[in-house]
């Protein structure tokens, strides 16, 4: 059995990836105080039982933790939501108008729809890839599988969305689609 965490460490390792394991979680289970929790408990696992690696193999360990038990809680829950008011990235919004921000709002809205519908493990891989931008190479390591079922499972996810968007694309919209479809197609 590996040395125990000290409390000390414990806290630095919340510190340092507790806020983007709360963003995982939430963006998998749609609930940010469900994801909370489910940080917390994967830190109390840490500090009971860390991995036989050590250290070194923290931040991967809580990373799988952390998705094994969202998609667990949303798997029990089977209850309909949302993605968190903070999915997404701001950064691309650029200079808005009021108008500018109606468009995107409904988009965005409209991606989140689309990933709500998708499974589970279709929706963690693309968050995996696209909201945590981890390489396949990452993603391979932290799933516990090799690169090309990454990229085959990626590309499943991909498509599953792409036909969610297409299956709710309004044809009477006069105004053309304004999300960056190719963010997930090159994910």
């Amino acid at each position: 059995m590996s040395n125990p965490v000290s409390e000390a460490t414990l806290a630095a390792w919340m510190k340092r990836l507790g806020p983007a394991l709360i963003a995982r979680s939430a963006s998998i289970c749609r609930s940010r105080h469900r994801a909370e929790e489910i940080v917390q408990e994967a830190f109390v696992k840490l500090w009971r039982r860390p991995p036989e690696a050590g250290e070194i193999a923290y931040a991967s360990w809580l990373r799988t933790t952390v998705t094994n038990m969202s998609i667990n809680a949303l798997q029990r829950e089977k209850r309909p939501g949302s993605l968190p008011d903070d999915f997404g990235n701001t950064r691309d919004r650029g200079a808005a108008t009021p108008q500018r921000e109606l468009e995107q709002g409904e988009e965005f809205a409209r991606i989140e729809r689309a990933l709500a519908k998708l499974d589970p493990d279709k929706r963690s891989m693309l968050m995996l890839r696209v909201h945590e931008e981890m390489s396949y190479e990452a993603i391979a390591e932290h799933l516990g599988c090799p690169i090309g079922t990454v990229m085959s499972r990626l590309n499943r996810a991909r498509l599953a969305l792409l036909g969610e968007l297409d299956a709710n694309f309004d044809a009477a919209s006069e105004t053309p689609s304004s999300y960056d479809i190719n963010r997930y197609r090159e994910a």
